[in-house]
């Protein structure tokens, strides 16, 4: 089984991706002397909008314009010597052998990717980046457009980047496409019940109950859409109160009711501790309620969804278990917010709202396991109210 909890120290790696290996003190400063006098990289640094950075062979940082300064936390010490990833706090940095670009994640890293091709190739390369950036506790999704393109330094190889941060745009894009999606079809269903009460061909009392149902889940939609807008701006405040693991899950299948799908699947709910929990009920139905949804969209007809909770220690750990694998390469971007492995746009959001509720908000951990046993999606809760 593949496991998400935090890595843990192993076996020293050269690398699991990208070239391992930096430049010493002595040649960096250098490096850097020679980019700094350059006519080009100066205008590079001082001209263009954007993010920009200059890199030596070893990918680390010889110089930065004033915008990356802006952003970069400055108890981290000077960029010098350090690499993109290290120096905007990516989560993955800490996986590889030698940071930034070493790690099995980073395999799938639009940054990387295209410093690398615009290295052997030695073209300008664009692409774009998504990012789990860390910044104290909390972690936020960004995405970037990146360009990567060589510079001729003497007889030095650099590479010069420019990034623009597109999160603020991705974040509305996607946003919009999961509202008007999800309220779409809701609504779609409130028609069709309406319009058939209006032909008297079936029980009004039946039809009334079924519309009184949907427009309860309209009305969590807009309510949830609204919570996650919130959240990620920082401004979401949990409702905290007394809760039992039971009812959380009892919740969470009484919704599944809703989704065509779950109709052909079969749920488990197994029996939970008893012990009270201290949290907002609501929110964690919510991350337990994408992790169903998932669920029973990697699974097929017939499978079996099994729900559960169990004690651990000081807090209570949620589960929903499939039968499905996830696939190696999608793995260290699941909770992206803009990575999806369905078509249509916006449809990535839930796995990106569990990490987004359950550690942000509540200040849990959110992680999932997976193998040939099968796939659980878990969140791990303070029994307590979680602390700012």
């Amino acid at each position: 089984m593949v496991s998400q909890e935090p890595p843990q120290p192993g076996p020293k790696a050269s690398t699991y991706f990208a070239p391992a290996g930096r430049a010493t003190p002595g040649e960096l400063r250098l490096e850097a002397e020679a980019c700094l006098s350059h006519p080009v990289a100066k205008f590079l640094v001082q001209a263009l909008d954007g993010l920009v950075l200059i890199l030596d062979v070893h990918r680390q940082v010889l110089a930065t314009n004033d915008r990356v300064l802006e952003i970069v936390d400055p108890k981290n010490g000077s960029p010098l010597g350090r690499r993109p990833g290290e120096l905007f706090g990516c989560t993955h940095v800490s996986e590889g052998p030698d940071g930034c670009g070493t790690s099995h994640a980073c395999a799938h890293c639009g940054a990387v990717l295209a410093i690398l091709e615009a290295q052997q190739a030695e073209k300008a390369v664009r692409s774009e980046c998504l990012l789990t950036i860390r910044q104290g506790d909390v972690c936020e999704a960004a995405e970037f457009e990146i360009v990567a393109s060589p510079l001729m330094v003497g007889s030095y190889q650099f590479i010069a980047v420019v990034l623009h941060d597109l999160s603020a745009v991705k974040r509305r894009d996607a946003l919009e496409h999961l509202f008007y999606h999800d309220v779409a079809n809701l609504m779609q269903g409130i028609r069709g019940w309406a319009d058939l009460l209006a032909t008297e061909t079936s029980s009004p009392k039946s039809v009334a109950k079924k519309l009184v149902h949907l427009t309860g889940l309209l009305d969590r939609e807009l309510r949830s859409h609204r919570a996650m807008a919130l959240a990620e701006h920082g401004e979401l405040v949990p409702q905290i109160r007394s809760t039992r693991a039971a009812q959380v899950l009892q919740d969470v299948g009484d919704l599944l009711d809703g989704h065509a799908l779950a109709r052909e699947r079969r749920f488990v709910i197994l029996p939970c501790p008893d012990d009270p929990i201290l949290s907002d009920p609501e929110l964690i139905s919510r991350v337990v309620l994408n992790m169903a949804v998932n669920a029973v969209e990697a699974s097929g007809a017939g499978d079996t969804i099994t729900l559960s909770a169990r004690r651990e220690g000081a807090s209570t750990r949620f589960l929903v278990q499939n039968p499905g694998e996830i696939p190696e390469e999608i793995r260290d971007r699941i909770f992206q917010r803009s990575f999806s492995t369905k078509a249509t746009a916006g449809r990535g959001l839930g796995t990106y709202a569990m990490k987004l509720f359950g550690e942000n908000v509540l200040h849990g951990t959110v992680g999932f396991d997976t193998g040939e046993g099968g796939t659980s999606f878990w969140i791990r809760i303070p029994n307590g109210a979680p602390t700012p």
